[in-house]
């Protein structure tokens, strides 16, 4: 091979290796059930908050919608519009310089910064980002396992007896029957995952349920209250409520459960 054909087959295999570097933008865009009962001050508020996590900068906020951009090491830039209501946001992209933007596509770096936020946001608002993420080949979408139901009174329970509940907050699931006297303070998120390796998906479900409960114990104290009420598991972008169950998301890896409920002073 001549020196010339040297220098070709190298300039070409650097034009390949670059262009796996692009991918289609990616536009991240989320919805929720009105029973989850966002508000559009919670939704800026945890878009907001999620922003200056990841570095973002905050160019502007106003109702509705809110403007960021972010620059890496000082040469790859991205700016982004965020419109957004009490039960949705979107991740657009607006403008960039160096991630080689052009028709349709963009560095791949962006789609990662752009899911990382949208992860960022979700959390804040106590909903699960694992069920999608952007992987080095584009958007992957993930199922999510088929949920697990289980008796709550049972998790309260073994809670208990592992000590992790000293009695001294009651817990009551959407739908029970509650005291005469109750005063709500404020509204409460938990979510837990424990390894599912070894273990069956109900002990899974359980040991999650236990570190769950441990938190809103936790926040009741804090907030001086002594009951934790309207408790429902948060499924996805929606509620579950039962009675007497909580659901939970048993995988082969990993199993979680995730709670919602009001911080409340009973008599």
């Amino acid at each position: 091979m001549t020196q010339f054909h040297r220098i070709a087959a190298l300039l070409a295999l650097v034009f390949v290796l670059g262009g796996c570097t692009s991918k289609p933008v990616y536009n991240a865009k989320e919805e929720f059930s009105p029973n989850l009962g966002f508000t559009q001050a919670q939704m800026s508020r945890a878009i907001v908050t999620a922003l200056i996590d990841r570095q973002w900068v905050v160019q502007s906020v106003r109702p509705g919608m809110i403007k960021a951009a972010i620059t890496v090491r000082g040469r790859h830039h991205a700016e982004v519009d965020i419109p957004f209501t009490a039960t949705s946001f979107e991740i657009d992209y607006r403008s960039s310089y160096g991630l080689d933007a052009k028709d349709g596509k963009i560095h791949r770096n962006y789609n990662r910064w752009v899911n990382r936020l949208r992860g960022n946001v979700l959390k804040e608002l106590s909903i699960n980002p694992d069920i999608e993420f952007v992987n080095d080949l584009g958007i992957v979408k993930q199922g999510a396992e088929e949920p697990t139901y289980l008796s709550f009174r049972e998790g309260v329970k073994r809670a208990t007896e592992a000590g992790l509940l000293d009695g001294s907050v009651k817990f009551y699931l959407a739908g029970e029957t509650l005291p005469k006297q109750v005063r709500k303070l404020d509204t409460v998120s938990s979510s837990r995952k424990t390894n599912g390796s070894n273990k069956t998906d109900e002990e899974a479900c359980f040991w999650a349920l236990q570190s769950a409960l441990a938190t809103l114990q936790n926040a009741a104290k804090k907030a001086d209250a002594n009951a934790v009420i309207n408790i429902a598991s948060v499924d996805q972008r929606d509620l579950y409520k039962d009675s007497e169950k909580f659901q939970c998301h048993a995988g082969m890896v990993v199993s979680s459960v995730a709670l919602r409920g009001d911080l409340a002073h009973v008599d």
